[in-house]
């Protein structure tokens, strides 16, 4: 059994993705940084100060 929450829809992987939260607790297992996308890193950093996430801006 596993307790992935996605999976690759070519290769079957199944792997587990966590939502962003401000206080950084986004790690699964334990305290860690979180590895960000290049591409996300903007706006990773503008919801760590507020902004809501892309798609989520009422709720």
């Amino acid at each position: 059994m596993s307790d992935a929450n996605f999976y690759d829809v070519q290769t079957n992987e199944e792997f587990w993705v966590s939502g962003p939260k401000r206080d950084r607790t986004d790690t699964r297992y334990g305290p860690s940084s979180p590895e960000i996308d290049p591409e996300a890193v903007e706006t990773y950093h503008a919801f760590l100060e507020g902004a809501p996430l892309p798609g989520r801006e009422n709720g």
